[in-house]
């Protein structure tokens, strides 16, 4: 038994600029982001089999507890268009529907909405598996837990990622603090890319150990350890903003009361909401067979 914590936006994203362009429901307006994402969560469901499983939310790209810290922190992102924002609230519809727990907040971001659930809920008897595609999520992993990108099968307990990133879970923020997120909009030391950091947090652990050090960094034995002092000195001052963006909230308090749990689904509605989504035969029948056997094993 595992706890499934759903990063929602990539797999609406990536549905939305998937294989279903030209699709429309009965108002015949746009929905292939809406029939791509209830694809996935037909295959999670029947695949994984979950019992504890909570789907994440982001509200909002203009407020947020980050953009009041930066206010160019993804900024670079356009807002999403009308007829998608419409298919998010679909597939929160949908997942609700299915007896499934969604979180969002409009203040904290999905990312911090999974770490604090993997907080208050994951265990040694309840571990944690995080579905998507966010490197930053993987500094949530422990030595129990899964970063799972789904669509490409790649998964990655805690010993892969200190392979794949050259750092240890707990010391990714600060990877990122240092190399800055040019998807984010967070900014970082200039010239300082991610082997260079692992190498510095190899050698002084954490960011506010490495800032007691810096003065030593040309001592180092790697190509322009020199020119990396100077520019770790330089712009000492960017670390404070970058890892106050980078770090993930572990600690939002109101997502120890989520029901982590799944319920009975409301069939009639995943009815009604497939006739007005126009999902095909073939579609509907999947899942109204899953939805019967699940009734009946008493999900």
């Amino acid at each position: 038994m595992r706890l499934y914590l759903v990063d929602s936006s990539i797999f609406i994203f990536r549905a939305w600029y998937g294989p279903y362009p030209e699709r429309v429901n009965l108002q015949q307006q746009p929905n292939q982001a809406f029939i791509g994402f209830s694809d996935f969560v037909y295959r999670l469901l029947t695949e994984q089999a979950p019992s504890h499983l909570v789907f994440a939310f982001d509200e909002s790209l203009s407020k947020s507890a980050r953009k009041e810290i930066y206010a160019d922190y993804k900024a670079n992102r356009s807002p999403a268009p009308e007829e998608l924002k419409r298919q998010f609230a679909w597939c929160r519809e949908w997942l609700e529907a299915l007896g499934i727990s969604c979180v969002s907040s409009k203040r904290w971001e999905a990312d911090d909405l999974i770490g604090s659930l993997a907080n208050y809920h994951g265990s040694t008897r309840l571990p944690v598996t995080i579905l998507t595609a966010d490197k930053d999520l993987a500094q949530l992993i422990t030595e129990r837990d899964i970063w799972w990108a789904y669509v490409d099968n790649r998964k990655l307990d805690y010993r892969a990622i200190c392979k794949k990133f050259g750092v240890r879970p707990e010391q990714i923020a600060d990877q990122l603090a240092l190399t800055g997120d040019k998807v984010d909009n967070i900014p970082g030391i200039p010239e300082v890319g991610p082997k260079t950091a692992a190498r510095l947090l190899k050698k002084y652990d954490t960011i506010d150990i490495l800032r007691q050090h810096l003065h030593e960094v040309a001592d180092m034995k790697f190509r322009y350890a020199g020119r990396i002092q100077r520019s770790l000195i330089e712009h000492e001052a960017l670390l404070d903003v970058s890892l106050a963006l980078t770090r993930i909230n572990c600690e939002i308090e109101e997502m120890q009361r989520i029901d982590t749990l799944r319920h009975r689904a409301n069939v009639e509605k995943l009815q009604r909401m497939m006739n007005e989504q126009e999902f095909e035969a073939a579609r509907s029948s999947r899942w109204m067979n899953y939805l019967d056997a699940a009734i009946v094993g008493g999900s």
